[in-house]
């Protein structure tokens, strides 16, 4: 398969993995040998080789935003009619992959210090959603987003930076984030016709504030994240599994679940839901099977990765 076309599929699904809360889209591009091609392109837009790697980069984002783009309705469509249903897709997602954000830590000697790290990531990513709960943060979110006052570009913009630790932290899902603290829909709506013709500058001013901080975010987690995995590498990855574990208690425990469940979930989301559940276990588990089918490649073979 030519490079560009295997980099714009790859691309397809990093932006899946962007959009889609519960998958990882470094975790995508880690399993299909692209990670540290990418990320060594994007430091590369630094140097003197500007335009030779903005040329690697292109098929990615091309894929990114062809993916983005085609699963916005879905995703609009599906929070309306079955949310229950969705949410659960999204948690077996997460449960399917925890498999295999474990293995960075298999086979290592336990320190107090690392099951600290966990729970206190834990307790951190469940009271978000908890959080989300007492304080309402849906219709404070909402209210936010039909005002539109300065400070949600403020908001928006750290929360971009926050967000581009999903391209940077194989496991860690920002669109979960997104969905937890109740930005995720208003962001989904803002790509709407009907909104985008009625006040083109607001919509262009939100996404384009929310893609700078996404910019900015990835450069600062991916020099983060380097020295963090070499300087504190078994405590970043049991940072991480508590983190996505407790983010388990918070994609239930949220304001817009909480609103949904109020106003009764429909038949469909309980037809869907164990269905949605089965299938993300399994496509997510297949995925770990799959990384770590080409993990074993590359450490019997180190020119595997230089290759692809």
């Amino acid at each position: 398969m030519p490079t560009i076309l295997k980099d714009g599929l790859v691309g397809l699904g990093i932006g899946a993995g962007a959009i889609i809360p519960g998958i990882s889209g470094a975790t995508i591009a880690l399993v299909f040998g692209c990670f540290k091609k990418i990320v060594d392109a994007v430091s590369g837009l630094l140097s003197k080789l500007f335009l030779k790697n903005l040329l690697i980069l292109l098929p990615f984002g091309i894929g990114v935003v062809l993916a983005v783009a085609g699963l916005i309705k879905p995703f609009q469509l599906a929070f309306e009619y079955c949310m229950f249903a969705i949410v659960c897709l999204f948690a077996a997602f997460i449960i399917g992959s925890f498999p295999g954000i474990v293995d960075n830590v298999k086979g290592q000697k336990v320190r107090s210090i690392n099951i600290v790290v966990m729970i206190i990531a834990f307790l951190v990513a469940g009271a978000i959603g908890v959080c989300s709960v007492l304080f309402n943060l849906n219709s404070v979110v909402e209210n936010l987003f039909a005002e539109t006052p300065f400070y949600l570009y403020l908001i928006l913009l750290g929360l971009g930076v926050i967000c581009a630790s999903g391209l940077t932290v194989p496991g860690f899902s920002a669109s979960m984030l997104l969905l937890v603290v109740g930005f995720y829909k208003p962001i989904l709506n803002l790509v709407h016709f009907d909104a985008i013709k009625e006040n083109p500058g607001r919509f262009f001013g939100l996404l384009g504030i929310f893609a700078l901080g996404v910019v900015i975010g990835f450069f600062l987690f991916s020099y983060l994240m380097s020295y963090l995995l070499k300087k504190h590498t078994q405590s970043t990855h049991y940072t991480i599994i508590g983190f996505v574990a407790g983010s388990l208690v918070s994609i239930f425990v949220n304001s817009d679940m909480f609103d949904y469940i109020q106003n009764g979930a429909n038949l469909l989301d309980w037809i869907l839901a164990p269905i949605f559940v089965a299938i993300g276990v399994t496509l997510a588990y297949l995925l770990v099977r799959y990384s770590r089918k080409q993990k074993t490649i590359e450490e019997s073979n180190p020119e595997v990765e230089q290759d692809a």
